[in-house]
Parts: structure tokens; C-alpha cells; sequence
């Protein structure tokens, strides 16, 4: 379960998110516990509604995203994602015309490139997959000025040749 509203950005930290619910009556409790949580939290917040989804499988983090800066112009972050992207701050700037390949090489840039090779027994991750959806996400701010601010925290990136999926997004518009 994923709290929603436009101004609640952070989810996990006022309780807007749950996890592994297994059955009805945890969907409930969870329900009613996020309400309460948020209420307490966020007094004034009015929530849009609360998404109930299928749970994904597990995998490794990443942040992507993306920022109008009024002399740069567009300019895309990637880096370690979900709570790790703030705690350890493994992130690089990079510019939205970057080739696929290009992406590649700066995700291996990061301090964390280990973690995608594959550390201590884990499998090497689908990094091709991650770069696509940086591309992607380059050209979607290119294509529209209006875009001012993309926060895609995480993306979970999952064994080579398993792909990538972005699990929570926020976009802000001028």
C-alpha cells in the first residue's frame, strides 16, 4: 500500500507506505494504521487515495531523476536509490543526451558499482535495463520544457537480463 497526494513526497517517513500484506485483514489494519499515521504526521495533508498493488520482487535500488536548472537546463541524477539515495549520497550528475552506453559507464562510476557487477556472490545486475529508463527519462525532459523536477525513487534493478522497474515517481510541472 502506497499513500498518494501531490504534496507527500517522502512516504516512508509519515507511514504512507506498507508492506507484504498477506491477506484482507492486513490490507485493513495497514488501511487504517497509514490513516492514523499520516493524520498524526501531517495534520493538514489530505490525501488523493491510497494505492493497493502487487508486491514487486526485491532488488537492488536506484534513484533517477531529473532537474531544470535555469542555466544548465535539464540535468538527470542517478545514483544508489531508496533511503540509501540521502543516507550515503552516491549519486552523479549527468546531462539528458547521453547515449545508452554512456549511461552504463556513469552508473559504473559510482561509489556503489560493485553492488552492480555483482558483490560477494551476488548476481550482476541488469545495468543496461537501469541505463534504458535514464534515457528514457532524458528524453522526456528534453521533449518537454515544462518539466521542471522527476524524483523516480526506486528503481529496482534486478539480475542481468531481468530488467528494471521504476516503483514510485514524482513529477512537477512549471
Amino acid at each position: 500500500m502506497k499513500a498518494q497526494a501531490s504534496a507527500l513526497s517522502h512516504k516512508s517517513d509519515v507511514g504512507g507506505v506498507a508492506l507484504k500484506l498477506g491477506d484482507a485483514e492486513a490490507v485493513r489494519v495497514a488501511w487504517q494504521k497509514m490513516q492514523s499515521d499520516i493524520a498524526h504526521a501531517l495534520p493538514e495533508l489530505k490525501l488523493d487515495g491510497i494505492l493497493v498493488e502487487t508486491m514487486g520482487q526485491w532488488g537492488t535500488e536506484l534513484i533517477v531523476g531529473a532537474h531544470s536548472d535555469p542555466e544548465w537546463g535539464p540535468v538527470l541524477l542517478i545514483g544508489l536509490g531508496g533511503v540509501l539515495a540521502e543516507a550515503l549520497g552516491d549519486t552523479r550528475l549527468i546531462v539528458p543526451e547521453l547515449s545508452r552506453e554512456a549511461v552504463v559507464v556513469e552508473l559504473y562510476k559510482l561509489k556503489s558499482a560493485a553492488l552492480l557487477r555483482g558483490f560477494r556472490g551476488s548476481a550482476e545486475l541488469d545495468v543496461e535495463a537501469a541505463a534504458q529508463i535514464v534515457v528514457r527519462l532524458g528524453a522526456l525532459v528534453l521533449a518537454n520544457p515544462a518539466i521542471r523536477e522527476v524524483d523516480i525513487n526506486p528503481v529496482i534493478v534486478y539480475a542481468k537480463g531481468k530488467g528494471a522497474v521504476a516503483l514510485d515517481a514524482l513529477i512537477v510541472t512549471a
